[in-house]
């Protein structure tokens, strides 16, 4: 009987030591792209995207992370020839690799929810895209940057993230590229999204989501149309920044108008003389919430409704619509695509 137990208790012994290696699975694969901003924001210098990967040694626990740039500029600098680059790129990466489990992006906060959204019209729905950035750079003792980061990671490597679109994260929350908006110029919880929230966060670092986002639209233009212009009416308008638009060769316009739609009647004649001369107008509201009503005048001219998207998602929208079509209803209908 001892030998029997002595037996035992060495095959048990043998099997508890081996049992982590028999149990252990792959890390999943996670993309990581650089493009630049304050979260790379070295004291001498843009840290690449590799040196980000120094900062945070708990990124080996969470995933095998890669790593590319595609850029290292500020994003006040960003366009969009550079975002429709940026998506093309994440679309090649995707193709090429069906086992990697996303891609994360640090990005600077200043056009931020730009680029999110223009990739959320052009990344088809499946593996996640996290976008990460920060308000303090890496020089700082607080710096956000490393802590959005490692989120970031976890919610590419996840399998709750997929389907949900472009995603952003800072302070630990998760949003919509469609909802999410900068609000505040240096605060660590500066993104939100009005009226919806979040729809998950990262606690105890773990995805947790708390809402499936229900609007989706993705476009495949053979380009995008960068000659945009985003207007804002305010008391006195009279239409001459719509004409300087145009005569500068703006291809299409977003005019923020008046609450629900009023427009005063120069600007309406300086939209008429737009439309007479091929320029896309599309209005939404000045107050960036709620659904804005086009009149009849404006209707007959063509103006698109843009729903209750605001003004710099209206304006990314009609950048990637002109690159597709030029035809109005086919334009309206992915506004009302994206409404609420």
């Amino acid at each position: 009987m001892r030998r029997r137990a002595t037996i035992a208790l060495v095959i048990i012994t043998v099997v508890a030591l081996d049992a982590p290696r028999l149990s252990a699975q792959p890390l999943p694969r996670v993309r990581l792209i650089g493009t630049g901003g304050t979260i790379s924001g070295g004291a001498t210098g843009s840290l690449k995207a590799d040196d980000l990967l120094h900062l945070i040694p708990e990124l080996a626990q969470v995933a095998e992370v890669s790593v590319e740039d595609f850029s290292t500029i500020g994003s006040s600098r960003m366009t969009p020839e550079l975002q429709s680059g940026l998506a093309r790129r994440v679309n090649e990466i995707f193709a090429s690799d069906p086992d990697l489990a996303g891609i994360v992006i640090t990005h600077g906060t200043d056009s931020l929810e730009e680029t999110a959204f223009l990739l959320d019209l052009l990344v088809p729905l499946g593996r996640p895209v996290v976008f990460a950035a920060a308000q303090r750079p890496p020089r700082m003792a607080d710096s956000d940057g490393p802590r959005n980061l490692l989120n970031a990671v976890r919610i590419a490597a996840s399998p709750q993230a997929r389907n949900l679109g472009v995603l952003v994260t800072l302070n630990d929350e998760v949003h919509a590229a469609l909802d999410v908006r900068k609000t505040h110029a240096i605060a660590l919880d500066a993104f939100k999204s009005p009226w919806l929230g979040p729809i998950g966060y990262v606690d105890a670092g773990r995805l947790r989501i708390a809402r499936r986002p229900a609007r989706h639209l993705t476009l495949s233009p053979a380009r995008v149309e960068p000659r945009v212009d985003l207007l804002t009416l305010v008391a006195g308008s009279d239409g001459h920044l719509v004409r300087a638009s145009v005569v500068s060769g703006a291809q299409g316009l977003v005019v923020e108008v008046f609450g629900r739609g009023n427009v005063p009647p120069a600007v309406m004649d300086a939209v008429r003389e737009a439309r007479e001369k091929g320029v896309v107008v599309v209005f939404t509201t000045r107050t960036h919430g709620g659904r804005v009503e086009i009149g009849d005048d404006a209707r007959k001219l063509g103006v698109i409704g843009g729903e209750d998207l605001e003004g710099l998602k209206a304006r990314v929208l009609l950048v990637v619509a002109l690159g597709q079509t030029r035809d109005l209803p086919t334009i309206q209908s992915y506004f009302l695509a994206l409404s609420q």
